[in-house]
């Protein structure tokens, strides 16, 4: 490994945070990248990084090394968008990340038909829901449901993301309809459990007031698909995204409970790639399909 490779590599245990996510990300042994940066540091004749056994620190050199080798990074990924963006066709590897449920539902449907009309092009899709570092990770775009904060990321709103609280027709059956917000007192609910917390406050207008409502948690998960099939199975009542449920409220597998309420809405869902001069065609394709594809759906017009 020479030594350009192998201040990419450091930038991406900085950014990783540890030797071994570093070594799994990139599909190789823990020793090895342990190896190739004391090589490093051999070779530029500084200590990059204090170690300890639980984790790693940059020393003064390691920060001025660390910006170097993120510039270094970001130049070669130019190069390789450039040389992508200069092609007529479309090929090699589109990495992208995608908040769970929307992925299945949504950017699914979108690959498929991609890759129908470009056999050529290989795909890599992560569904996950923690925040990715895109440019760390080395994605090529991400769709997330977030305040777009970072300035070295181009940010384009696919949805805004109305709240609706949801139950299956059994449950209300047996449990009774819910008039007003006191009457939630009386039901269980289903809730989101994340690695931020559980999402057992839900915050909604009153007038021009925002509330909080704590909720009596029955079920919690971390999987907004599992929690969509738990409240249609009748475990409890939940509260869903629109683009999420709607399909399953227009059929009447689920009804809005109390719909005159209206919830704090979550940030709508952005799709997300590095701010290049030169974005590869096969990212500017998914990303212009991604977004057509929206549009084309009911919940985008609500």
């Amino acid at each position: 490994m020479d030594t350009a490779s192998r201040l990419i590599l450091f930038a991406d245990v900085i950014d990783s945070g540890s030797f071994s996510k570093a070594a799994s990300r990139r599909n190789v042994n823990r020793s090895m990248v342990s190896k190739q940066i004391a090589q490093l540091e051999e070779h530029l004749a500084v200590r990059l990084l204090n170690r300890t056994t639980r984790s790693l620190s940059l020393t003064d050199a390691g920060h001025a090394i660390y910006q170097h080798a993120c510039s270094l990074r970001n130049q070669l990924m130019e190069t390789d968008a450039l040389v992508a963006s200069l092609r007529e066709d479309v090929r090699g590897e589109l990495r992208i990340s995608s908040t769970t449920h929307f992925g299945r539902k949504h950017v699914i449907p979108v690959i498929r038909k991609l890759v129908e009309d470009y056999p050529e092009l290989k795909i890599d899709l992560r569904l996950e829901d923690r925040y990715v570092d895109i440019v760390g990770e080395r994605f090529d775009v991400a769709i997330r449901i977030t305040s777009p904060v970072d300035s070295s990321l181009i940010a384009r709103k696919l949805t805004n993301n109305k709240l609706v609280m949801v139950a299956s027709p059994t449950y209300l059956k047996q449990h009774g309809t819910p008039q007003n917000i006191k009457d939630l007192s009386n039901h269980r609910f289903v809730v989101y459990a994340g690695d931020s917390g559980v999402l057992d406050k839900w915050a909604y207008y009153e007038g021009t007031e925002i509330k909080s409502y704590s909720v009596n948690v029955h079920t919690k998960v971390n999987d907004g698909s599992a929690l969509l099939k738990l409240t249609e199975n009748g475990t409890g009542i939940g509260l869903t995204l629109l683009s999420e449920s709607y399909e399953k409220l227009k059929k009447g597998s689920l009804i809005q409970v109390i719909p005159d309420v209206k919830f704090k809405a979550f940030s709508s869902t952005y799709i997300m790639y590095p701010s290049r001069s030169h974005v590869p065609k096969k990212t500017r394709l998914f990303i212009d399909r991604m977004a057509e594809y929206v549009t084309q759906q009911d919940f985008y017009l609500i």
